[in-house]
């Protein structure tokens, strides 16, 4: 696959910047876009915003003028209020900008409470978007588009100069050539509204597309992606139906997704001094009981079943 997946340039106004979120490189980015202005497509975590902030100051682009929020989960926007506070001490201020819908999602902490990575802040001061809204940057122009089914608030922006779309959440997850993972989330997933966005992004003029989960795809996989995010979602949906009465085990689940769809994940970089400590004591403890040590991709991909898992039965309960 054509594909840029770690931190750098990836074209000649945008930045690949890798959050190393749980610890781990290639699981989320962020994306600094610079014209006269300096534009961040997402404001990543709490837990990384202060590495995000040092990120920025090495490119010497801190603060950026503005964030360009894409959803309101918290991975894509709970560093704002340390990005802002930081900006702050320098007497300066980060206009931030999301769709209508998530406006007041930002403002409510507790709406992401349902992936339990709290504590989370109230994000206030936003500026609305809409679908067919521009943002000049100067010699950049950004264009909205209006893309929910992951969330009901998500938007994705189009680079109309670079022909680069970033599509934050909306096609799900792809760690690696052949790592997919799909995008029922909660606690708004629309099936509906997700086929419609893809038939969306089908009809936009774009020669590359940026995922915050993960990276920058281009080529005619950048086309293709598209379908692909629809199989992913099917394949998945129809596994977890045949086994919902393992939605309540996750490691019977996780078992059961290796054995029936066997995702090739890469091989992710632990980038934590934390993590790695407990992830060796981990893989020493595995081997000391004549176990196969967990490789990093499954232990990655067992925080995001818990997710997918109360995104089905969310959606399940809303029928």
């Amino acid at each position: 696959m054509s594909a840029i997946r770690q931190s750098g340039r990836i074209n000649r106004n945008t930045t690949l910047i890798d959050l190393g979120m749980e610890g781990i490189a290639g699981v989320t980015a962020v994306y600094l876009i610079e014209g006269q202005k300096t534009c961040l497509i997402d404001g990543g975590t709490r837990a990384e915003a202060r590495g995000l902030v040092k990120a920025l100051k090495r490119l010497d682009a801190f603060p950026p003028d503005m964030v360009i929020i894409t959803h309101a989960h918290f991975d894509h926007a709970q560093g704002i209020p340390t990005l802002r506070k930081e900006a702050a001490k320098q007497g300066k201020r980060i206009e931030v900008l999301a769709s209508r819908e998530a406006v007041p999602l930002l403002a409510d902490p507790a709406y992401n409470e349902v992936f339990g990575t709290g504590p989370y802040e109230k994000i206030g001061d936003v500026t609305p978007v809409k679908e067919g809204d521009t943002v000049d940057l100067g010699g950049v122009t950004l264009r909205v588009y209006q893309v929910p089914g992951h969330c009901r608030d998500h938007i994705a922006v189009l680079d109309e100069v670079n022909g680069c779309i970033f599509v934050g959440d909306t096609l799900g997850y792809k760690t690696g050539d052949t790592a997919s993972m799909p995008a029922f989330m909660p606690p708004s997933w629309d099936p509906d509204a997700f086929h419609s966005s893809i038939d969306k992004l089908k009809g936009i003029e774009y020669e590359g597309l940026c995922m915050a989960h993960f990276g920058y795809i281009y080529g005619s996989e950048a086309k293709g992606i598209l379908d692909e995010a629809v199989s992913t979602y099917e394949t998945w949906w129809q596994l977890f139906e045949r086994n919902a009465d393992k939605l309540d085990d996750v490691d019977a689940l996780l078992e059961t997704i290796i054995d029936e769809l066997d995702p090739e994940f890469e091989e992710f970089q632990i980038v934590s001094a934390k993590l790695r400590v407990m992830y060796g004591l981990m893989t020493g403890v595995s081997r000391l009981m004549g176990k196969k040590p967990q490789p990093v991709g499954e232990f990655l991909m067992r925080s995001v079943l818990e997710w997918l898992v109360t995104g089905y039965k969310t959606y399940q309960k809303i029928q």
